[in-house]
């Protein structure tokens, strides 16, 4: 991959980094010379991609924990922190569609589990939150740090068997708007 930017000495957390999505960026990262913090639930996955990592030359560790988890993310931040010192990137590509929460075909919008909604919307919007309230403090500590959180067509488009995962990644993609008063790490699509 042609290095479109640097990141070397960057230290940058990707959560759901055992997933497909999440592995794209965990190598995209390495590629740029990022410092590579894996946070997922898998951890055969996870050690093995870190593992991977480490032995073409890049710095990289998993970290298990789970994205709804506060005390999870707590304690890896307290890791990160021991090891490289500072956090300058969050990744958020934790999320995906819970079977639960899926209209099948046959069904209508009137069968939906709304459990199975819940945990879906939780996964993909809190899922997102929870880890930039852990994180925050030692991203705006860095001084210039970058938080990417990842939405989905779904959110633009109508796929109505999904509804939960349409709505928190709708979610996800609505404006952050500043407050110009305010001296906080903001995003906006």
């Amino acid at each position: 991959m042609k290095q479109l930017f640097s990141l070397t000495n960057k230290v940058i957390i990707i959560t759901g980094a055992t997933g497909v999505l999440g592995e794209a960026f965990v190598h995209a990262v390495a590629e740029m010379g990022g410092k590579v913090v894996l946070v997922g639930r898998n951890e055969e996955v996870g050690n093995a991609r870190a593992e991977e990592l480490n032995a073409t030359g890049s710095e990289a560790i998993f970290l298990k924990a789970d994205v709804l988890s506060k005390e999870d993310l707590v304690r890896a931040r307290e890791i990160i922190l021991e090891k490289w010192g500072k956090i300058d990137g969050l990744v958020n590509a934790a999320g995906g569609n819970v079977p639960e929460g899926v209209i099948m075909p046959g069904e209508e919008i009137f069968d939906i589990n709304m459990e199975g909604m819940r945990k879906a919307f939780e996964l993909n919007l809190f899922g997102s939150i929870l880890p930039v309230s852990v994180f925050g403090n030692a991203l705006q500590q860095s001084g210039n740090a970058s938080i990417v959180n990842i939405s989905s067509m779904a959110a633009q488009t109508t796929l109505t068997r999904i509804l939960g995962y349409s709505m928190a990644k709708a979610a996800i993609a609505a404006h952050w708007i500043p407050c110009p008063h305010d001296n906080h790490i903001t995003e906006t699509n």
